[in-house]
């Protein structure tokens, strides 16, 4: 312990009484090649001026620095760094450089090897920090790059982009990570990678591949000058097309003529204009308070200034905080030296020394240089200056900046930063500001979705309204006239649930032609529409049902025996077809498989265009059904067949009643036109729903046509009679009526048809046969049986006479049976009072 407080306090005895020291660093710039970074030399004089006027270092201490050219290549950078460390009579504390990334790499791969840090300004491609154990990066990582490109793209809603990538390592780098993350991102993208010294055919191959829109330029900016040059010729510019470019070129780097390319600089200026620019190298906001005695305003004052021989860089910045970096670096780890703290380097080889007397091999010397560097942090001109573990600059911020050409040339602005994944937009900066026509299209197809024709959502949402507005109307006709036997023959209580399957249906046609045309409101509509298409159409249609079977059970085998459907019979009929017709709609949505879902289909009536931009447009409509799965169409065949056998046996109905003439009894004539309507209405609705689904507007116009064609005939068929009979016949006296009822004069007995005329004089006949047995003869019955709203059928029956006494009137049998129909027992008429049978059959007779 005692030794070790002699060594440290003899160090520091030297260290302040040693004579003036000049520390040296060594800079490495490239002043050729791809990349010209001497322009950086009026910073580092900057940086030592500013040094001194801070007093920095100790009294007795100064900084100075040798220069060497690498000329942006790897072999010339070794050689000037060999010849640094191995050739030259002063040690180095530091090295700055060296120049490009190309330059910097191998070296950062053996500088550690003298114990001394390389600081460098200068973009490099990402390593693993075991490979570059003293390397550290101001320029911010690679890493940065693609979580902002990936941001960049997705906010102007790009998903293709073309990168041209020069044929060097650290480009190289860049698209290897851009490919990781454009894939992740399910964006399209294809590279083709061209070399410095690409020719004029080379760059013009680049073009033209899958018709591609967005273009990155991933190369240094000589090459990207000539690249934008053939491009001119092509007139590949905004607003049809959009460049994006590294930010980190110099200024005016788009002027000259470059290698091959021929172009004035006005044609390379209409490419680049509204071209975006990827700067990840950082500035200090220009009048922020800095640690480095500059604020970044005042250095681009003085650097500008400065310069003369050298060419403007953007590294300049950069390259005068590495100065700051290492100096005061350098300084931190003079007050460890005075103070003997070697903690975390105590295994290092090497002793504590004076840096004035540090050599090479000295590992403890540079392991404590390299353990202040990690622990560094200011504010420089740059911005905060801080690095990772592995020597990256903690920094992820990343500029925008566009180019826009004006009547004085092209300007770069600033446009905004992303950080965290967001773009944020500088102060008057907007999306508008940045695209003023339109953002470029990517050259992805133009995916359109059609809707309905504006006209034939008209037509039929006036059809419709006019429908609801003469339903209620009806529905009002029936309530005040329910009481009038014209009204109450046709059951009333039943057209409730006519008009109200009516009603349904036609507001099912706002459903059906609803204007939006997003998958969200496509699912509902299709869904709703399908549910009151079938409620309201089995509403309805087994209203129709229930009035036609009443017709068929009155008329089919009558007998006195029979009883009667009531109201309440048929309405539970009505209710009993709209609940099977439920049953199968809860089943088509409670069956994952069943369940209907909507799929988009190239538009028949559309063809593929292009629009002002010449990107291709493809045209779309959604339809109710998911083409790729047959299931999808299950529920609705389901509901087709369920609907096609109701018409079967309305079919059946109505031709077993085809001959039953009594209009105002069963609106037999009117009902069973509804039945044919409707079901030649049924069949071409279901041959459209699967022959013309992408056929939308023509779909629309028949479909709905359809349905609101025989809704409307319902309407029409079954109220339009009823009125008229109850114009002519108010008070419902000549419902049974011979000119009034029927024109064939048919009707049903148990014998067969017969005509009126026929019954009628069999009826006088047995009407003179009862007047004979009432005046003493033969014994006759009359028996009544109660039939349907009011209706009644009348069997008589008598028996015994030989005739009326008359050979020349109508002879009778000894017993004869016979059905006739009337509203009520009280309106046959034909009794007459005893009196001459010989006078009563002559008459019976002449009738």
């Amino acid at each position: 312990m005692e030794s070790s407080w002699l060594a440290n306090t003899l160090i520091l005895v030297l260290l302040v009484t040693a004579e003036p020291a000049v520390l040296h660093f060594s800079v490495i710039v490239s002043s050729s090649g791809d990349f010209n970074s001497s322009g950086s030399v009026p910073a580092i004089d900057l940086a030592l001026e500013m040094l001194r006027k801070q007093s920095v270092f100790p009294e007795g201490y100064s900084f100075a620095y040798t220069m060497q050219d690498s000329g942006c290549d790897q072999v010339e950078s070794l050689n000037a760094f060999l010849s640094e460390v191995l050739y030259s009579n002063v040690t180095k504390v530091g090295l700055i450089g060296s120049g490009c990334s190309v330059a910097t790499e191998p070296v950062g791969f053996i500088n550690n090897n003298w114990n001394i840090p390389l600081i460098s300004p200068e973009p490099l491609e990402p390593q693993p920090s075991n490979t570059r154990s003293n390397l550290f990066q101001l320029f911010p990582s690679g890493d940065n790059f693609v979580p902002a490109f990936m941001t960049l793209i997705t906010q102007f809603g790009w998903k293709r982009v073309f990168v041209i990538t020069q044929d060097e390592n650290l480009f190289i780098s860049v698209s290897r990570s851009l490919n990781q993350g454009l894939l992740q991102s399910s964006i399209v993208w294809m590279e083709n990678r061209i070399s410095r010294t690409a020719n004029l055919s080379s760059i013009q191959n680049l073009f033209g591949i899958d018709d591609f829109r967005i273009f990155y330029l991933n190369m240094y900016s000589n090459l990207a000058r000539n690249v934008l040059c053939e491009a001119s010729k092509r007139g590949l510019t905004y607003p049809r097309y959009a460049w994006i470019t590294n930010g980190d070129y110099i200024d005016g780097w788009w002027k000259g003529s470059g290698t091959g390319g021929g172009c004035p600089d006005d044609a390379v200026a209409n490419v680049l204009d509204r071209a975006l620019a990827i700067q990840l190298h950082p500035e200090a906001p220009l009048n922020h308070t800095t640690d480095v005695g500059l604020t970044t305003e005042q250095l681009f004052s003085e650097y500008k200034a400065a310069l003369s021989q050298y060419r403007y860089t953007y590294v300049s910045a950069l390259t005068y905080d590495a100065v700051w970096t290492l100096a005061l670096a350098l300084n931190t780890s003079m007050h460890l030296i005075m103070t003997g703290n070697e903690s975390g380097c105590e295994s290092e080889s090497g002793s504590l020394e004076a840096w004035e007397n540090f050599t090479y091999s000295n590992s403890k010397m540079g392991c404590i240089l390299k353990k202040t560097l990690q622990q560094i942090k200011f504010y420089g001109v740059s911005g905060p200056v801080e690095f990772n573990p592995d020597g990256t600059r903690v920094y992820n911020m990343v500029t925008i900046v566009q180019y826009k050409k004006g009547p004085t040339g092209v300007s770069a602005e600033n446009i905004g930063c992303i950080a965290g994944g967001n773009l944020s937009y500088s102060i008057g900066q907007n999306i508008l500001t940045v695209y003023p026509i339109i953002v470029p299209p990517d050259g992805t197809t133009i995916n359109i979705t059609n809707g309905f024709n504006i006209w034939i959502t008209a037509v039929y949402y006036l059809w419709s309204s006019i429908g609801v507005l003469v339903s209620v109307a009806f529905g009002i006709f029936n309530f005040v006239f329910r009481a009038r036997k014209v009204i109450r023959l046709t059951s009333p209580n039943l057209n409730y649930y006519l008009i109200a399957g009516v009603l349904i249906t036609f507001l099912a046609t706002y459903a059906r032609l609803y204007p939006d045309i997003t998958e969200h409101y496509v699912t509902i509509r299709c869904s709703l529409q399908g549910w009151l298409n079938s409620i309201g159409y089995s509403l309805a249609f087994g209203t129709i049902l229930a009035k036609m079977f009443r017709v068929y059970y009155i008329f089919n085998n009558p007998s006195p025996t029979k009883k009667t459907l009531s109201d309440i019979h048929l309405m539970l009929m009505v209710l009993g077809v709209v609940g099977i017709c439920l049953i199968l709609l809860i089943i088509g949505e409670a069956v994952p498989a069943f369940r209907p879902a909507v799929s988009l289909l190239p538009d028949d009536e559309t063809s593929s265009d292009t629009n002002e931009y010449g990107v291709k447009q493809t045209y779309y409509v959604w339809q109710c059904y998911d083409s790729s799965s047959s299931l999808s169409y299950s529920s609705v065949i389901l509901i087709y067949v369920y609907l096609a056998l109701l018409q079967a046996v309305a079919l059946i109905l109505a031709i077993k009643t085809r001959k039953v003439k009594i209009r105002t009894l069963n609106d037999s004539k009117y009902v069973a036109a509804l039945i044919y309507i409707s079901s030649i209405t049924l069949a071409v609705l279901a041959l459209l729903t699967f022959a013309l689904g992408s056929n939308l507007n023509l779909t629309a116009a028949v479909y709905n046509g359809g349905i609101l064609f025989a809704t409307t005939a319902f309407l029409l068929l079954l109220f339009v009679p009823k009125m008229y009979w109850l114009y002519k016949d108010p008070k419902g006296e000549n419902i049974f009526n011979q000119n009034y009822t029927t024109t064939t004069n048919n009707i049903y007995t148990k014998s067969g048809i017969s005509t009126i005329e026929e019954l009628q004089s069999e009826v006088k006949c047995l009407q003179s046969k009862l007047k004979e047995l009432e005046c003493g003869g033969t014994h006759g019955t009359l028996i009544s049986n109660a039939g349907t709203n009011g209706v009644e059928l009348v069997h008589y029956s008598v028996t015994g006479g030989n005739g009326f006494g008359n050979s020349n009137g109508p002879s009778c049998n000894n017993e004869s049976k016979i059905d006739i129909v009337s509203s009520s027992s009280s309106e046959c008429h034909h009794a007459q009072t005893c009196g001459n049978p010989d006078t009563d059959a002559q008459t019976g007779s002449n009738e």
